[in-house]
C-alpha cells in the first residue's frame, strides 16, 4: 500500500494582524461618536467641569476601541496558534510516516543464474562489458538473440527447472543456515504465471528437502505482484508477520526463447532490518520500499518518493539499475532523471544506466528481482546507493543501500 506523507502545507490563508490605518480611522470615528453622544445626552444644567463628564466624553470612547480593539487582536492570536499547532502537528505526522516509509529490509543473502555467471556480473555490467548477441535455440531451430541457463542436469533425476532450483538452492544456502531456528520463516516463489506453477513448487519442495535445509513449505506468489511483495510486508505493523526473515526466489527458463529475451535465476534472503540486527546477523545491504509508477505523469513524484523512502538524495544516486522497461519507459525515466538532477543524469554517455536487457537480455518475470540483486552486489562493492527500475504489472522503482559495515569496508578500499 503506498504511504502518503501529509502535506505541510495546511492550504488554509493566514490569519491578517489588525491593519493600523483601519484601526486609527475607527478610534478617530469612535471618539468622535463618543465625545457627540456624551455631549448630546448630557443633562441640561448639569456642570461640564466634573470628571464624569470627561469620563463620558474621553474616556468611555477609549475604552469602547481598546475592548474592539483587544477583541480583535484575542482573535488574531488565537488563530495563529492554532495554524502553528496544526503544523506542528502535521509535522509530526509527516515525520512520523517518512520514518515508517522508510523502513528497510535487511539483505542477508542473494544468488542469481545467468549465462554470463553466477556472481560479479554487475561490476563488468557497469563497465559495459556485455551485449546481447544471437545464438541458436534450445530447440535449435533458428538462431535469436538471447541467453540461456547451461544447467547441468542429473541423469537420475532430469529436468531443467529441477537442476536450476538445486544449483539456486546451493548458492544461498550458506546465508539460509546461518538463520536461527527461532526466527520465523518462509519461501516465497515467483514463477511465470501459468499452469506449470504448482508442478514447480513441488518440484522445489523435493529439491529444498534433499538439501537438508530447516523445513518450510514454500508458497507461491502472484506473477504480477513481484517487489510489491515487499511494500505489503513493509506495510504490517508489527508482530510476526513483520519480525521475520523471507527467501524470495524468481526463476525464468524458456522452452522456446522469445528475441532478446533471458533465462535467469534469482534468490535474494530478507530480513526485518532490526530483528537482523538484534540477532547480530550479517547485513550485506539494505532494500527499502518499493513505489509502483501507474501514470506516467506521475513518474518525477515517484522517483522523488523512492529516494525519500531509500534516505538518498539525487547526487547520491550514480547507478540505475533497469530490467523489463519498454523504449519509452526507458524515456520517461532518463528525463526524470535529468529533471530531478540525478547524477546518474550528468555521467558521459549515462553510462551509470546498466540496462539488463541490453547486456543479459528480458528475463521475463525475472525482471524485477535480478535487477534488485544486481544492484545490491554493485551497492555492496562501492558503499554506493542504487537505484532499480523494472516492469512487472506496472513501471516499479525501489532503492537499496549498502549497509553502514559495507559502506565503511568500501570506503577502505
Amino acid at each position: 500500500m503506498p504511504v502518503d506523507l501529509p502535506a505541510l502545507d495546511l492550504q488554509k490563508p493566514e490569519p491578517k494582524p489588525p491593519r493600523a490605518i483601519v484601526w486609527f480611522v475607527l478610534f478617530v470615528l469612535v471618539m468622535s461618536a463618543g465625545a457627540l453622544i456624551a455631549v448630546l445626552t448630557w443633562p441640561k444644567g448639569e456642570p461640564t467641569q466634573t470628571a464624569w463628564f470627561w469620563i463620558s466624553v474621553l474616556a468611555l470612547p477609549a475604552l469602547a476601541w481598546s475592548l474592539a480593539f483587544g477583541l480583535r487582536l484575542h482573535y488574531y492570536d488565537e488563530q495563529t496558534q492554532r495554524l502553528a499547532a496544526e503544523r506542528a502537528v502535521r509535522s509530526e505526522d509527516r515525520q512520523a510516516a517518512l520514518l515508517f516509509a522508510s523502513e528497510p529490509l535487511a539483505v542477508l543473502g542473494y544468488a542469481y543464474l545467468t549465462q554470463r555467471g553466477t556472481a560479479s556480473i554487475a561490476g563488468k555490467m557497469a563497465k559495459g562489458e556485455y551485449t546481447l548477441s544471437a545464438k541458436t535455440s534450445h530447440a535449435g531451430t533458428e538462431a535469436i538473440r538471447h541467453t540461456a541457463l547451461d544447467l547441468k542436469e542429473d541423469d537420475q533425476d532430469p529436468g531443467r527447472h529441477r537442476a536450476c532450483f538445486k544449483a539456486l538452492i546451493k548458492q544461498i544456502e550458506g546465508a539460509v543456515s546461518a538463520i536461527p531456528n527461532r526466527i520465523p520463516f518462509s519461501v516465497r516463489l515467483h514463477l511465470p504465471g501459468d499452469s506449470t506453477q504448482q508442478q514447480l513448487l513441488d518440484t522445489w519442495q523435493s529439491c529444498w528437502a534433499a538439501q537438508k535445509l530447516r523445513p518450510v513449505q514454500a508458497q507461491l506468489l502472484s506473477s504480477n505482484k513481484g517487489m510489491m511483495a515487499l511494500d505489503e510486508w513493509l506495510d504490517i505493523r508489527g508482530g510476526p508477520s513483520l519480525e521475520r526473515a523471507t527467501l524470495f526466489v524468481s526463476v525464468q527458463l524458456h522452452d522456446n526463447p522469445p528475441q532478446s529475451s533471458a533465462e535467469a535465476a534469482v534468490a535474494v534472503l530478507l530480513a526485518w532490518a532490526p530483528l537482523a540486527e538484534r540477532y547480530a546477523l550479517p547485513i550485506l545491504a539494505l532494500s527499502h520500499r518499493p513505489v509502483e509508477v501507474q501514470e506516467p505523469s506521475a513518474l518525477d513524484a515517484a522517483v522523488s518518493k523512492v529516494l525519500q523512502w531509500g534516505e538518498s538524495t539525487p547526487a547520491d544516486i550514480s547507478d540505475l539499475w533497469q530490467a523489463g522497461l519498454s523504449s519509452m519507459e526507458k524515456g520517461a525515466l532518463a528525463q526524470a532523471a535529468s529533471n530531478l538532477k540525478l547524477r546518474v543524469s550528468e555521467t558521459t554517455g549515462l553510462t551509470g544506466v546498466h540496462d539488463v536487457d541490453h547486456a543479459i537480455g528480458n528475463p521475463g518475470v525475472c525482471a524485477g528481482w535480478l535487477a534488485v540483486a544486481l544492484a545490491i552486489e554493485h551497492a555492496v562493492q562501492t558503499g554506493a546507493p542504487q537505484l532499480i527500475a523494472s516492469h512487472e504489472e506496472h513501471l516499479r522503482l525501489a532503492v537499496c543501500r549498502p549497509s553502514r559495515a559495507q559502506t565503511q569496508s568500501a570506503s577502505h578500499a
